[in-house]
Order: structure tokens, then sequence, then C-alpha cells
């Protein structure tokens, strides 16, 4: 099992999400300077307790995160650290003019000397689509050639294109990442059985939150995970060459009750702001016609209610005890998981809260799966 740190760099201080009538129950407030230097000391700490990888997230025009330029933040974490695996959880890519995008993660191979890993995403906050004047029904139809075209550019030395959105001359696209042929890539996907086919047509790794579990059985071909899985070894890839990763809210603390005390507030606050910025595509899957590349958010297990009830904190959370995490870990283990990410810094934890969980988990959980 790998183990990655990934800071999400959520900024409590407008609370959007809330209003007159509905209190919020994380009233903390946090600075944008705040957020940034938390994060570059939380990803030197990591790499010093020994994890595997260091992740940030890419949003824009929310509090969600305030990771809006995660590849000028990724390049310096590549400064700040010597040894870890570096990426962005996920870049979203139908936002992106594909060449500049090859470059930019190219270039951070090269200065982080290919330690480069290329999270990809299609997003789903309508309002960030919008924002940035892009159909997001066009969403899945931009990922898909915005990564053929990042791939020629990382893969041949000169090639033109005429594609539905981009076409350009024969041109040559430097530099080139260290790692050949392409860096490491990890597809997330939460809803949708068509990403995991993308993953596995490509041969992509996963990266999965928690819906990825749910609601099937581990041996239905609705559990995202398993539905890979199984997809990978029919096309001949052996278990030991897949790269499953899994994304969960942690926090470790002497007592389950201290760590769920001091996370119960800022995981609602969180899960507050999931909704109010994914309930806009729920409403248009629910539609009239739906909404093409996003007819599995018809029933959205990040908000429906019930769905959430049903699923609990443990669907998305490994937060407690080092023995209680720890039993997490190995739950998803045993569901072919081989790389764990601990999403540290939910509802605006500071460094102080992060580094004292992510020493913990170092001295207590890690050892148990090395």
């Amino acid at each position: 099992m790998k183990f990655g740190a990934f800071f999400v760099g959520q900024r409590p201080q407008l609370h959007e999400q809330y209003s007159d009538q509905k209190d919020n129950p994380n009233p903390v407030t946090r600075t944008d300077v705040e957020v940034y230097q938390d994060i570059l000391k939380g990803a030197e700490l990591a790499e010093e307790l020994g994890f595997d990888s260091v992740w940030i997230a890419e949003h824009a025009f929310s509090e969600h995160s305030i990771i809006s330029s995660p590849h000028s933040l990724l390049a310096a974490i590549a400064a700040r650290t010597k040894r870890v695996q570096i990426g962005v959880a996920c870049t979203i890519v139908p936002w992106y003019a594909p060449l500049r995008l090859a470059q930019d993660l190219a270039t951070i191979d090269v200065i982080s000397d290919g330690r480069v890993v290329v999270g990809i995403g299609r997003g789903y906050q309508k309002r960030e689509f919008d924002i940035y004047g892009i159909d997001i029904a066009e969403s899945r139809d931009r990922f898909i050639e915005g990564m053929d075209i990042t791939a020629k550019a990382w893969t041949e030395d000169r090639f033109s294109y005429n594609g539905q959105f981009f076409q350009f001359p024969e041109v040559m696209v430097i530099p080139k990442p260290v790692q050949q042929p392409t860096p490491p890539i990890l597809m997330a996907v939460t809803h949708s059985p068509e990403s995991v086919e993308i993953a596995v047509s490509n041969r992509w790794g996963l990266f999965t939150v928690g819906s990825s579990f749910f609601p099937a059985s581990p041996d239905s071909d609705k559990n995202l995970i398993s539905l890979y899985h199984r997809r990978m070894v029919e096309e001949g890839v052996a278990p030991d060459d897949m790269e499953i990763a899994a994304v969960r809210n942690v926090y470790v603390s002497p007592t389950d009750k201290e760590a769920i005390d001091l996370l119960t507030p800022r995981l609602q606050w969180a899960g507050d702001m999931g909704e109010f910025l994914r309930r806009p595509v729920s409403e248009m899957a629910n539609a009239p016609g739906g909404l093409r590349g996003y007819e599995n958010y018809v029933r959205d297990p990040f908000i429906e209610q019930d769905l959430v009830a049903e699923r609990g904190i443990e669907g998305m959370a490994a937060i407690g005890s080092p023995e209680k995490v720890t039993a997490a870990i190995k739950e998803l283990e045993d569901n072919h998981v081989t790389n764990f990410i601990s999403y540290l810094d939910a509802g605006g934890l500071d460094f102080d809260q992060v580094s004292s969980s992510l020493k913990l988990f170092a001295e207590n959980v890690m050892p148990n799966f090395r």
C-alpha cells in the first residue's frame, strides 16, 4: 500500500452555502495566505514522515478549494520537496488548451526530476464551466480530445491535429516529460461506468472518492473499483500492475471521540458546500433529456440525504484512533485499493491540526501496511 497526502485548500470565510435560514456549523475563518502556506508546510512534513505522494486540488470560484492555479502551486511544492511524487487531483482537462496543459505538466516533471503523477478528470461544478464559457455537456468530448492531444505532445516529435475543438498545424512541443513515454496518469471517477471504460482503454490508473464504492456490493459492476479491476484483468493487466487510489477524509487522534468532535462541524461545512455546488448538475441530470455525460448524477450519492444516510460517514472518511483508521484502510486494501490518499484539510483545518494527525498516521497507521 502506498500513501498520499492530499491538500484541498478549503478556505471558510464567506460561507456562501448558508442562508439566514441555515446555521453555519463551522464558523472558522482563514485567509488565502494562511491556506497556501499551510499547504506548502504540509507537503514538506508529508515527505519528512515518509508519505509517497503529495496531491492538491483544482477548483475555481468558491471556497470549496481556493487552488485555482494548481500547476503554479505544484511547481512550488516541487521546489520544496525532493522525493515524493506530486500531482493535482485532479486537473480538470476540459478547461485547458491541451498544448498548454502538456507543456505545464512536462515542465513540472522536468524541474521535479520525474516526480509528477497526472491526475485528470472532467469536472462536475456547473458554475465553474459557465464562468469559463464552456458547455458542461461537452466535458466528456473535450476531456477525451484534450488527453489525446496531451499524450501526442509528450510522445511524438512533431504532429498536427484536426479535432472537434482544437485544430493546429504541425508543431513541436517541448519540453518532454522526464518520465517516458508519459508520467503516470490516474483518472478521477466518482459515478460513471463510462469513465471507468475510458480509464481501462487507455491503461490509466483510477483515482476514486467515496461514492465509487456506493451503492452496490464489492462484487457488483456498479461498484466502480470492482468494475475497473475486473475489466483490467479481462484486458490482460496483472493486478500488481494496476494503480487504484482511494481518497478519504482522514483525521487521526488518540481517541475516536477527539477526532470526531474536531471533524464533525468541518465535514458538515464541507458537505454543505459540496451539496451547494453539486446540486445544479443533479437537477440538470433529472430534467427532461438529462445532461449528457452526467446521467449517473440523477441520484447523486453525495447530496441525496437517504443515500448519504445509508452510506454514512464511514463511506467517505477514516476518522478516529489509529486502530480505527487502520481498519478502514485494510477494508479498502481488501477491495483492490493500492494507494490510500488522505484528504487532510477538510473545512479549513490549520497546519497544527493537520500535522498532529499526519504524525500519528505516519507513526501508528502506515507501519501496519509496510
